[in-house]
């Protein structure tokens, strides 16, 4: 009878993997890496990267792929001048000879080279040119004569203004109707019945199911029922509390009464007419910088430079 196994295991919906299947897992993938060694079968012309993974190669040249498909762990084949192994799953790019150039494959080589230098700074000499001065700037401008009169005041008229009269009232809070008496009940409460607790029990077995081809067992939740577990706290109606209000008198206060009052009367003589003094500014000139410039530059001659550097010739071994 052949063995039957388990490697998943299902709760709630919630899929769990058993350790057992992941060693298995590992053993298998150390197997299949180390079986075989690494073996050549030879060019193509298949473009391969490193990570590709390509499963049937075209051969390079006639009988140059000792196989076109079936790839197994360390089979080694060359694209161009790139070395690729399989790994199982994909190509992985492990040698090249496309990084050497042909300086790689000789014992000597010979050629001409310019060794470095520098151009000598020469300086130039002006001969024959001429100056004029101009004018630059104007640093201050030229300021007229002026004139302000002072200014004429005509004063004021006099003035009477009589105080304000505040006739007499009776102020607020002077008088007070009272208010009514009131009688209200408050406080009554019919009882109450507390909620009931209930609570979810089982009405069968828990569940389980395997998926054989899966190695997969399933736990599913029993199906439950709902029953009352405890009984809410009983609270008793009580009447409340009665209030009287009896209300105020009518109440007429003489304190808060105001006679009336007058405020002062004010007068003002007025002011005398009057004329500030006149003010006289007689300005001043115009000032200015000026600047010798270049009127003509004449004849420049520069000096001869010098170039430092010379070309050998190298041989390298």
């Amino acid at each position: 009878m052949d063995k039957k196994y388990l490697s998943k295991l299902t709760v709630g919906g919630q899929q769990y993997d058993l350790k057992d299947a992941e060693a298995r897992q590992s053993i298998a993938d150390l197997q299949t890496s180390v079986t075989g060694g690494m073996h050549y079968i030879g060019e193509t012309s298949t473009a391969l990267t490193d990570g590709a993974t390509t499963s049937t190669l075209v051969a390079k040249s006639a009988n140059s792929l000792s196989k076109t498909t079936g790839f197994e762990a360390g089979d080694i084949v060359i694209y161009g001048e790139l070395e690729f192994v399989w790994n199982g799953a994909k190509w992985q790019e492990f040698g090249s000879t496309g990084s050497l150039k042909a300086l790689a494959f000789k014992d000597n080589a010979t050629g001409d080279i310019t060794c470095a230098g520098t151009n000598s700074a020469s300086a130039v000499t002006f001969t024959g040119g001429s100056t004029e001065t101009v004018l630059k700037a104007i640093d201050d401008a030229a300021v007229a004569p002026s004139f302000t009169e002072g200014a004429f005041d005509a004063g004021s008229l006099p003035s009477f203004t009589e105080g304000a009269f505040t006739p007499a009232s009776l102020g607020t809070g002077f008088y007070s109707a009272g208010t009514a008496a009131t009688y209200s009940h408050s406080g009554f409460s019919g009882g109450s019945l507390g909620s009931a607790t209930t609570g979810n029990f089982a009405t069968e077995g828990v569940t389980a199911t395997v998926d054989e081809s899966n190695e997969l067992l399933t736990l599913g939740s029993a199906s439950t029922s709902a029953a009352v577990t405890a009984q809410g706290t009983f609270t008793p109606a009580s009447y409340g509390t009665d209030s009287f209000n009896g209300g105020t008198p009518t109440t007429i206060d003489v304190t808060k009464f105001n006679g009336g009052s007058k405020a002062s009367d004010t007068f003002s003589a007025g002011t005398l007419p009057s004329k500030a003094a006149d003010s006289f500014s007689a300005g001043s000139a115009a000032t200015f910088t000026t600047e010798t410039v270049v009127k003509s530059i004449g004849t420049g001659t520069a000096a001869a430079q010098t170039f430092s550097g010379s070309t050998v010739s190298v041989t390298v071994a």
